[in-house]
């Protein structure tokens, strides 16, 4: 039974990497709901949210610095992303960029949706992978704290308010990350249209 409930943590710990290295580039769900579903399953015990918030800032690094890089070097496909960002935006971040790019990338890392855009135009705009590397490791450490603790301390309001009614408690939960991935998505795709 121990060995059963071991390896499904393990398991558990794998898909929780490979899910920011590679499923959440390909999917409309933010990071952020992510991150606040991980700190609501931790509170119920089910996985340890220091080696789950460790995967996933490992996760999240890794694929921000390959981001990064394929921008740096002028890719194509990073380019068709870039793309995808108004003109109006790329110019207003460019300039942010050069002024202080310590403060903008910290604050870009806080972005629903945008924290995604983040290493691109870090590469485009050809700010140092040193200072990059450092900052967005800072922004990425606090985002995955902030988010999972938040979740859990969902999960901990809703118990203590919900005791007795199991069902509604992750009805609402589930109710509540639906609303924000919505929300999240809808507003960065009129951003889009700017």
């Amino acid at each position: 039974m121990f060995n059963e409930i071991n390896s499904y943590h393990q398991i558990s710990y794998l898909g929780v990497f490979l899910w920011f290295v590679f499923l959440d580039q390909l999917t409309p769900i933010p990071e952020e709901v992510t991150l606040l579903t991980i700190g609501y399953i931790a509170e119920r015990h089910l996985i340890n949210p220091y080696y789950a918030g460790f995967l996933a800032f490992l996760g999240l690094t890794i694929i921000d610095n390959i981001f990064y890089w394929l921008a740096f070097s002028g890719n194509k496909i990073i380019n068709r992303l870039k793309n995808a960002v108004s003109e109006k935006l790329q110019i207003k971040y460019s300039k942010k960029l050069e002024q202080n790019p310590v403060r903008t990338l910290l604050i870009l890392s806080f972005i629903p949706k945008i924290r995604f855009f983040s290493p691109i135009f870090a590469g485009l705009f050809r700010v140092k992978w040193s200072l990059f590397f450092l900052v967005n490791g800072l922004g990425t450490i606090v985002f995955v704290i902030v988010y999972i603790a938040v979740g859990m301390l969902f999960h901990h309001s809703l118990e203590y308010l919900l005791k007795e009614l199991e069902i509604i408690r992750h009805s609402i939960f589930v109710g509540f990350m639906i609303v924000i991935t919505l929300i999240v998505f809808f507003r960065f795709k009129n951003k889009g249209k700017d």
